[in-house]
């Protein structure tokens, strides 16, 4: 391996990948991770020690359209021929779409202005076989209008400790900011699209859960506003599955993430299996 220097290249990395196989993002001893196998790949064509801070640490099963990811190298290659390299030496369910040469001081996780994920729900009788692996099997009816109502309460600056899976690591504070939820139906399918400053562990799959409960009459919408108020994981919903969920961007301008994200935004054709919406 090379010695460091002070003089190493800040390279930015757009990430996708399919979270069935993996363990989630973030290294683990001994078990699959993305960040696991990108770093060997790394280390492998750099021919240096590589260690990757990911913008997201996603959990097992949930996939990515649009992590981001930096390093510092000394490596020569250039950058653009670098994603070509590195998607050589990574598995199938990985890949790189985008590098960038990066000033120094970028830092994935900690200059993110904000992220955007989708969850994706397939409500037919049987469930779609080339969708198994993105979309909850959800069969059965739901009151999208009640979702729609319940979804707005979550918008704003809130204590959102009741959404946390009580597994999660400790931080100093469970105050998010929630800029926008948005629930949409195309044929046998329901989207839900969540844009945020940051989330808690778990956070997006248990809204999604406490959504899923309202839709089915369980709940009324404003009982959101009464989980939020509560403070207590007892209160809200249960946890979906990670198989539903995808990280489609990461923001790092504010202003590119608000305009990313109307209030209603109708899909200009119609949703097949092979639309961009899918990981």
């Amino acid at each position: 391996m090379k010695p460091r220097t002070t003089s190493r290249r800040n390279l930015k990395l757009t990430v996708q990948y399919d979270g069935t196989s993996f363990h989630g993002w973030q290294r683990q001893p001994n078990t699959r991770t993305v960040e696991g196998v990108l770093e060997e790949a790394l280390c492998g064509l750099c021919a240096e020690q590589v260690l990757l801070e990911g913008a997201s640490r996603t959990d097992q099963g949930v996939h990515s359209r649009g992590q981001v990811a930096n390093f510092h190298i000394d490596s020569p290659i250039p950058t653009n021929r670098f994603g070509a390299a590195l998607n050589g030496r990574l598995p199938t369910d990985v890949r790189i779409s985008d590098v960038e040469e990066e000033s120094p001081d970028f830092h994935a996780r900690f200059l993110a202005q904000g992220k955007h994920y989708r969850y994706l729900l397939d409500r037919r009788p049987v469930s779609g076989v080339f969708l198994s692996r993105y979309a909850l099997h959800c069969p059965g009816p739901l009151d999208a209008q009640a979702m729609k109502a319940a979804a707005a309460y979550f918008v704003g600056e809130h204590d959102f400790v009741s959404f946390q899976c009580a597994s999660g690591n400790p931080c100093d504070s469970t105050v998010r900011t929630v800029y926008g939820v948005l629930v949409e139906e195309k044929g046998d399918l329901m989207i839900i699209d969540v844009w945020g400053k940051s989330f808690l562990y778990k956070m997006v799959r248990t809204m999604v859960g406490t959504l899923l409960e309202v839709g089915r009459g369980k709940r009324r919408p404003e009982e959101i506003r009464d989980c939020l108020e509560a403070r207590d994981r007892r209160s809200s919903g249960t946890t979906v599955e990670g198989r539903g969920l995808c990280l489609v961007s990461v923001y790092y301008d504010k202003a590119l993430l608000l305009k990313a994200m109307p209030a209603k935004r109708p899909l200009k054709r119609p949703l097949q299996e092979g639309h961009s919406l899918f990981p």
